[in-house]
């Protein structure tokens, strides 16, 4: 038994190419459309870049037939393999961006930001790039957003091996999945609903926004909670049925994207009350009227009050559009860097620890206290919305915890040790580790290369959920620590 409980997988190479050569078509789809806009416009500089970045996954998934993946995927292997599909994507669009005028690094800044649907952005002149360009951040913030990060695991994994491999990532991608059929069915059904979301999403925004592109280059930001709009000052110069459709369509993808799927068999009361999505919506509704309350008795007039409970919708639903410029030592300041830290629902596009994760913490709260005023023989389980916690989902919560607070202390550091103000060094920190995209003016064309690489690392670690990154690099992974 003590041979057992001290027995480890390590991750097989080989068993880790084969898995990722399968889901090299994933990669192409990615590069694919935003080349097919440059090539129907003309932009014939993007187009070169992004041709040339897709003959590699082309060839690797003409590969995949010869090399298929062996049945017996470990846990870890797959998670290994959604980490490089994040960062191959990530490197490959890198000349697409330099074909806009970016550096290398800014152009790695930025791929990282589309891919892990963000929204910081070091990019200056957006309005004059060409619709390729659009077209490139925003199909990419709504890859990110769902078929890699939401649909990743069950892309990758058949039935049954996807869920463990999603409690290796915190539980954070789809934990109703058992819930109507096979992984791989629930992951097309999801990308169906995420689609028709889409769609609504563009047709309502093309009469409200001043062009077409905008509006449809928006819908694919907000359904993603990604955060790129075309203009530099965000949604500010947006009218305001423009601001408040945009965080409707976000608000409808901060909760598990299950309810959509439940809907047609259950009902939508009964799907949107049996998920997370009635509890989440809630939140975050009262989360954004707080902020409005807190702006008017701070002396705002009503328009600066709707900016704030705008504002405060974007960073609890970590979309990252802003419709003002965020005061600095303000009551709404500090509910915005909160609601960034708890983010949107498990099973969603949203990034931060999860309100299912603070629903857990204050849950401990409450047991703690109990425990103090029972006999010392009282059972007294750890429950969330009556379902008992196992001493696992324990086990990643404080493990997913504390590699966020971690990160955020060395980040922050860091961007100090850069000169940055302190503030908008820990607003901006948080932005990156929730893949939110509000800024405070931290991360921006102006602040030096390393440090950009530093948020861009951020970034990579909140979409990932901590433990997948983590896990990818320990040496541990790839060889066994004990023999």
């Amino acid at each position: 038994m003590q041979g057992q409980a001290s027995l480890t997988w390590v991750a097989r190479p080989g068993a880790v190419v084969r898995a990722s050569l399968a889901q090299a078509h994933v990669a192409a789809m990615v590069l694919a459309v935003p080349l097919a806009v440059a090539l129907g416009e003309g932009a014939w500089a993007v187009a070169a870049a992004l041709g040339g970045s897709l003959v590699l996954p082309i060839v690797a998934a003409g590969l995949a037939g010869r090399y298929p993946p062996g049945r017996d995927l470990r846990q870890i292997e797959a998670v290994a393999v959604i980490v490089l599909l994040f960062v191959g994507v990530s490197v490959l669009a890198v000349p697409g961006f330099m074909a806009l005028g970016l550096s290398p690094v800014d152009a790695l800044f930025e791929s990282v930001s589309a891919i892990t649907s963000t929204g910081l952005t070091v990019a200056e002149g957006t309005m004059g790039w060409p619709l390729a360009g659009h077209a490139l951040r925003g199909w990419m913030q709504w890859a990110g957003g769902f078929a890699i990060a939401v649909a990743g695991v069950a892309l990758i994994l058949g039935p049954g091996s996807a869920r463990g491999a999603a409690s290796a990532l915190g539980r954070a991608g789809l934990p109703e999945r058992d819930l109507l059929s096979s992984t791989r069915a629930q992951a097309r059904r999801l990308l169906v609903a995420y689609s028709a979301l889409t769609v609504l999403a563009a047709a309502a925004f093309v009469p409200l926004f001043p062009t077409w592109w905008e509006g449809v280059a928006v819908a694919l930001a907000a359904v993603s909670t990604g955060g790129f709009t075309p203009r530099p000052d965000s949604l500010e110069s947006y009218s305001r049925a423009a601001q408040a459709a945009t965080m409707v369509a976000c608000l409808a993808t901060t909760f598990s994207l299950m309810a959509y799927v439940r809907v047609r068999r259950d009902g939508p009361r009964a799907a949107f009350v049996e998920s997370n999505a009635a509890r989440v919506v809630v939140l975050c509704l009262a989360v954004s009227v707080t902020a409005a309350g807190l702006r008017l008795v701070s002396g705002g007039s009503p328009s600066h009050a709707l900016d704030a409970l705008l504002n405060t919708l974007s960073g609890v639903t970590t979309a990252g559009f802003s419709v003002a410029p965020i005061g600095l030592h303000t009551p709404v300041m500090a509910l915005i860097l909160g609601a960034m830290v708890v983010g949107g629902g498990a099973g969603s596009t949203t990034g931060g620890i999860k309100q299912e994760r603070a629903a857990t913490l204050a849950a401990m709260v409450r047991v703690a206290l109990t425990r103090l005023r029972s006999p010392p023989r009282a059972v007294t389980p750890l429950k969330t919305h009556g379902a008992r916690m196992r001493p696992g989902q324990v086990t990643a919560l404080g493990a997913v915890l504390f590699l966020y607070a971690a990160s955020t202390m060395v980040v922050w550091i860091l961007l100090l040790l850069g000169g940055v103000a302190p503030m908008p060094a820990l607003f901006d920190t948080v932005s990156a580790l929730s893949t939110v995209g509000l800024s405070m003016g931290a991360a921006g064309p102006d602040l030096a290369w390393p440090l950009k690489l530093v948020l861009a690392a951020a970034m990579l670690l909140g979409r990932l959920e901590f433990l997948a990154l983590v896990a990818v690099l320990s040496p541990g992974t790839w060889a066994p620590l004990h023999r």
